[in-house]
C-alpha cells in the first residue's frame, strides 16, 4: 500500500470529527435559552459555559504544544474523541449547573486536544500538500458550524427536547471513535509514523515564541479568530438593528458569512498553488474590505448578506494556511506549531467580543462593524513583514 493509500482512512476519519465538532461548536448559542431556563441561570452565568471551555481548552493546547510532538498524536486524537463522546452523551443529563460546568471543562479539553492535533497529524501526513488537505480540514469543520443550529432548530421545531440534540450528536461521537481505533489497528499507526521525522529537541513549544516570524503569523490568527469571534456574536444583531430585516434575514447574515468560509476553503484555496499562501491572506483580506464595507453602510439587508458572505470567501483560508505555513518551517515540530497558533487564536475570541460588546454599549453595533474593518487592515500590514512570497 502506498503512502497516499495508507493516509487516506485515517484522513477521512479526521475529516468527519471536525465536522462533528463544528456542530457542536455552534450549537451552544441556539440552546443558550434552554441552558437559562433549565438551571435558573442569569446571562452572565450562560457565558460561563463557554469561558469555561477556552479555560480548559488553553491548558490542553499547551500540554500538546509542549508533548504532542514527542508522544504519541495519534492516542491524544484517541483520549480527545473520547472525552468529546463522553462530555456529548453527559451534557443534557446534568442535574446541577455545577456538574455541567464540569462537563463542558472536560468538553474543552477533549475537543481542543484533537483540535490542535488533527492539524499536526494533517500536516505531518501530507507534507508538501499539507496546505490543500488543511483547508478541506477547516472546510468539514465550516460545514458543521453551519449546519449546528440548523440541526438544532430541525430538532427542536419536531419536538425533540433539548437535551438530546447533545445526546444524538454523541451517538455520531461514538461512531467516530469506534472508526478511528479500527483505523489505527488496521494499519494507520504504521503508515503515519513513516511519514514523521524525527523531532528537533531544540525546537520546542517555548522555543517557537522566541522566532519573530512565528509570532507575526500569531498575530494573523489572532485577529481573524477575533474578527470571527464578532460576527459571530454581534452580526444578527447588527443586522436587525441596521436594515430592520426580520429575525431570519438577520440571522441569514451570519449564515452567509459561513457559506462564504465554507467556499473559500473548498474553492478559492486551490489559488495558493499558484500564488501562495501568503499572497492569498495579504489580498484577500484587502478585497473582502472593498465589498463588506459599502454593504455594512447602505443600510440593506441583501447587501449586507452578500456583503458577509464575500468577507467570508475572501478570508475563510486563512487559518490553513497560517498552519500551513507554520509548520512549513517547522514540520518536525507540527504539533507546537498548532498549538501555539491556537494559543493566540483562542486567546483572541476570548478577548474580541468583550472589546466589540463595551464598543457597542458606548456607540452602538456599528463600532463593534469597524473593529472588524481595522482588524482586517491591521492584519493587511502585517502580513508584509512575512518572510518570502510563499509558505516554503
Amino acid at each position: 500500500m502506498n503512502k497516499k493509500e495508507s493516509s487516506l482512512p485515517i484522513t477521512l476519519v479526521l475529516y468527519l470529527l471536525v465536522f462533528v465538532f463544528g456542530m457542536s461548536y455552534t450549537m451552544i448559542g441556539p440552546l443558550m435559552p434552554d441552558f437559562l431556563r433549565r438551571y435558573g441561570l442569569k446571562l452572565a452565568e450562560g457565558g460561563t459555559i463557554v469561558s469555561i471551555q477556552n479555560i480548559s481548552g488553553l491548558a490542553a493546547i499547551i500540554f500538546c504544544g509542549l508533548f504532542g510532538d514527542r508522544l504519541n498524536k495519534k492516542g491524544f486524537i484517541a483520549i480527545g474523541i473520547g472525552l468529546f463522546m463522553v462530555t456529548l452523551l453527559g451534557i443534557g443529563t446534568a442535574p446541577s449547573f455545577g456538574l455541567l460546568m464540569a462537563i463542558f471543562f472536560v468538553f474543552g479539553i477533549g475537543t481542543r486536544t484533537f483540535d490542535t492535533l488533527s492539524n499536526a497529524l494533517i500536516s505531518d501526513i501530507h507534507g508538501n500538500k499539507r496546505s490543500l488537505y488543511l483547508n478541506l480540514l477547516h472546510t468539514f469543520f465550516g460545514i458543521g458550524a453551519f449546519l449546528g443550529p440548523l440541526f438544532v432548530f430541525y430538532l427542536t421545531d419536531n419536538g425533540v427536547s433539548w437535551n438530546k440534540t447533545f445526546l444524538y450528536l454523541g451517538f455520531a461521537a461514538i461512531v467516530i471513535f469506534v472508526s478511528f481505533l479500527a483505523v489505527l489497528m488496521t494499519g494507520g499507526k504504521k503508515s503515519i509514523e513513516k511519514d514523521v521525522k524525527a523531532p528537533e529537541k531544540s525546537i520546542g513549544l517555548f522555543a517557537l515564541f522566541t522566532r519573530p516570524r512565528m509570532w507575526i503569523l500569531g498575530l494573523i490568527i489572532f485577529i481573524h479568530m477575533g474578527v470571527q469571534g464578532v460576527l459571530n456574536t454581534w452580526m444578527p444583531l447588527f443586522a436587525d438593528a441596521s436594515t430592520n430585516s426580520g429575525a431570519f434575514m438577520s440571522s441569514f447574515a451570519l449564515s452567509a458569512f459561513w457559506i462564504g468560509i465554507i467556499l473559500s476553503r473548498s474553492l478559492v484555496s486551490r489559488l495558493s498553488e499558484r500564488f501562495g499562501e501568503i499572497f492569498m491572506i495579504r489580498w484577500g483580506g484587502l478585497l473582502s474590505l472593498i465589498v463588506f464595507i459599502p454593504a455594512l453602510f447602505l443600510g440593506n439587508a441583501l447587501l449586507l448578506t452578500l456583503g458577509s458572505g464575500f468577507l467570508g470567501l475572501f478570508i475563510g483560508f486563512t487559518i490553513p494556511y497560517v498552519m500551513s505555513i507554520g509548520c512549513g518551517w517547522y514540520p518536525e515540530k507540527s504539533a507546537a506549531v498548532t498549538s501555539m497558533l491556537l494559543i493566540f487564536g483562542y486567546f483572541s475570541v476570548a478577548v474580541y467580543p468583550w472589546i466589540s460588546g463595551l464598543l457597542g454599549d458606548h456607540y452602538g453595533l456599528i463600532a463593534a462593524m469597524i473593529l472588524v474593518i481595522v482588524s482586517q487592515l491591521i492584519l493587511f500590514v502585517i502580513t508584509w513583514f512575512l518572510p518570502g512570497r510563499r509558505s516554503k
